[in-house]
């Protein structure tokens, strides 16, 4: 039973990765055979787990997980709390806020505001993005505990999705390092080419960083440099938010 659920875990994981992949490749990707793997295909087709492109016959995640995705979210009280923080912040700076929560291995957006900016970027409640190259991941992992820092770290990849990805253990710790010093986040381009971050803890009622709220803009608008003016002001709305959560 264990091994049962522990192949359905990697597949769905598997594709959760990618965008759509055949038979063969899901295969040979966890070294299963592919009369194994199309059985239980076959089961998370039945129950919308996974979906079929009738067009190329590969497989990608299939609505069921948008629905636990959106009834997890609204379940979440801190969107209520935050949300009014995010129109602020988003009023002052005029660019692009996230609230983010942590999955354990990388940050999830739960709630967003849209700059008011003709150009826009590509992100969407729901979406997830790696810890070690965002600004939301860092400040809300660089307030764990030390043994879940450590092991977080020891599981990345970093692999490289910029010319300015931290791309090693060594440098990604002494980020973190600073991070600490400071109290927020930064994201010079290390995520997406021309979009650049900074982000700030929220901490809860048991004192401990759950969530993060950000600063987006895009680099040909704002760089780093005019964005870091904000941080006075983000902490402070992350401060505020903290409080409402009952962190004293």
């Amino acid at each position: 039973m264990v091994e049962t659920l522990i192949r359905f875990y990697r597949i769905i994981e598997l594709l959760e990765n990618s965008s759509e992949l055949r038979l063969k490749d899901i295969a040979d990707s966890l070294d299963i055979d592919k009369s194994t793997v199309h059985r239980f295909l076959k089961t998370l087709l039945k129950y919308n787990f996974v979906k079929i492109n009738p067009s190329n016959k590969k497989y990608s995640l299939g609505l069921k997980f948008l629905n636990i995705a959106t009834k997890l979210i609204d379940s979440i009280d801190i969107r209520n709390i935050a949300h009014p923080y995010l129109i602020e912040l988003e009023e002052i700076s005029n660019e692009t806020i996230h609230l983010t929560t942590f999955d354990g291995k990388r940050v999830v957006y739960i709630d967003k505001i849209e700059s008011r900016e003709p150009i826009r970027m590509y992100s969407r409640i729901g979406n997830i993005a790696p810890i070690n190259c965002t600004a939301a991941g860092k400040v809300i992992l660089a307030f764990q505990q030390e043994g879940v820092v450590n092991s977080i770290i020891e599981s990345l990849d970093f692999i490289p999705l910029t010319k300015n990805t931290i791309l090693n253990k060594e440098e990604f710790i002494r980020a973190l390092q600073d991070v600490r010093k400071v109290g927020y986040a930064i994201d010079n381009s290390e995520h997406e080419e021309n979009i650049c971050c900074i982000a700030a803890p929220i901490r809860d009622y048991s004192r401990e960083v759950k969530y993060a709220i950000s600063i987006s803009a895009i680099r040909t608008r704002m760089d780093l440099t005019k964005l870091i003016t904000f941080k006075n002001i983000l902490i402070d709305k992350a401060n505020k938010i903290s409080s409402e959560l009952g962190f004293i």
